[in-house]
């Protein structure tokens, strides 16, 4: 193999390992997109041995009322829907109306620390697939 050869197989291997590195890029964004939704805004305010709250949005469907789920300690706890009374949440011009809010009991937990979490439900365009995106950050709390 002489060197004019072997340069245009380095060339030809670079090309090459561009190519793949932007169909995995593509891949992986519209993987992305596929199991999220970019405007899910929300907030987990508050957590403690009474009550999980806090408040969601989609801002893609503002009059929307949005699933959610709620965890504790990694282990499901309850679903509802976010549909609560929260005029804050209008009044800060995050949704259209104010009814976003979410308020779950707390299950029964024992004494020590704790982490809730809440994840919006998202389904796909089909509704053939639910996918969870968490809502704000999770908020660690301690039983007595």
């Amino acid at each position: 193999m002489n060197s004019k050869s072997g340069g245009r197989l380095v060339h030809l291997l670079i090309s090459k390992s561009i190519v793949e590195a932007l169909l995995i890029a593509s891949v992986a964004v519209a993987f992305f997109f596929a199991t999220t939704n970019p405007y899910i805004r929300g907030v987990l305010d508050a957590a403690d041995k009474a009550s999980v709250n806090g408040w969601v949005v989609d801002e893609s469907r503002p009059y929307a009322r949005v699933e959610v789920q709620l965890f504790v300690d990694d282990h499901f706890a309850a679903a509802t829907i976010a549909d609560q009374f929260r005029p804050d949440v209008h009044n800060a011009k995050r949704a259209e109306d104010d009814w976003h809010g979410f308020v779950f009991s707390t299950p029964r937990l024992p004494v020590g620390n704790h982490e809730a979490r809440v994840y919006a439900v998202h389904s796909n365009g089909s509704g053939a697939r639910r996918t969870l995106q968490l809502i704000g950050k999770p908020y660690r709390f301690r039983t007595e």
